[in-house]
């Protein structure tokens, strides 16, 4: 059975050695993985006139490279497409080498499905990792904006328009949202660029947070029309507030659900045995 993992071992081998001589070869000067993958990420040409990699250009014409690229930028990652698509391609690789190693030791018939489960198994773990990082950040970014409304209506209330309380609120606030809604407030303050209302509206709709879009629809009606943002705001902020706390007593009830359920399985029916052990056995012998 150890014979048919040869020609899969020579395969790879000599797949390495061949992305080996092309890294070599692509890159007179070294190996350098780094800028391998990111050359097409510098807008300069260096002076050895390297050319875009292979790899980013494959992803840039597959169309990989700008949906990878707007998923790490919503999951607030560092990583560029061109990294995260390596490691995704080299955890399959690893993983389908694993499973057809497994099927040939073991003596299984199956080692095209281990190999293919491989293959879509690294795939998939890093598509996981990289949504759940974008509800992550989601949840915390809503979690920020209770406080940063909060804060809006009582700046609100002491009077003054409802961008420098704002801007006011910002500065005093730490996070994430805090730091992007100043972002936005001082690239509003360019003449002739886009208003502050729109650079949260879009903020929003990429980071698909509605109670930020509401936000901007407010400022943006007491801007065009004269009305007052506090009413909205403040009724804005009570309904995630409440949100919330239905949020924490749902989660809290499943919580207190998950630790009833195997303590009634694995304490009380073990104590319902043994208190009913006597009387079962004594049943047992009177009918007998």
């Amino acid at each position: 059975m150890l014979e048919s993992i040869y020609p899969v071992a020579a395969i790879c081998a000599g797949a390495c050695c061949v992305i080996a001589i092309i890294a070599i070869g692509d890159n007179p000067r070294g190996i350098d993985a780094l800028t391998w993958l990111e050359r097409t990420r510098h807008a300069e040409v260096g002076p050895s006139s390297e050319a875009p990699g292979q790899w980013s250009r494959a992803l840039r014409i597959t169309g990989v490279q700008s949906r990878l690229a707007d998923l790490v930028e919503r999951a607030g990652w560092k990583e560029s497409p061109e990294r995260l698509s390596a490691f995704a391609v080299g955890l399959s690789g690893c993983l389908a080498v694993i499973g057809a190693a497994s099927a040939s030791i073991l003596g299984l018939a199956g080692a095209p499905v281990l190999v293919a489960i491989g293959l879509a198994g690294g795939i998939g773990l890093c598509s996981l990792a990289l949504h759940s990082a974008i509800a992550s950040r989601r949840r915390r970014l809503a979690a920020e904006l209770i406080p940063l409304l909060e804060l809006f209506t009582l700046e609100l209330s002491g009077g003054g328009s409802a961008l420098s309380a704002l801007g006011t609120v910002s500065t005093k606030l730490q996070g994430e949202l805090a730091r992007d809604v100043r972002r936005f407030l001082i690239a509003s303050q360019v003449v002739g660029s886009v208003p502050f209302e729109s650079r949260l509206l879009r903020y929003s709709e990429h980071l698909d947070i509605p109670p930020i879009a509401s936000l901007a629809t407010i400022l943006a009606a007491s801007r065009e029309y004269g009305t007052g943002a506090l009413q909205g705001v403040r009724a804005l902020a009570t309904d995630l507030r409440h949100a919330q706390r239905r949020d924490l007593i749902t989660h809290s009830r499943k919580a207190l659900n998950h630790v009833l359920l195997p303590a009634g399985v694995g304490v009380l029916l073990p104590f319902l045995a043994v208190v009913m052990f006597p009387a079962v056995t004594a049943l047992q012998h009177n009918l007998q």
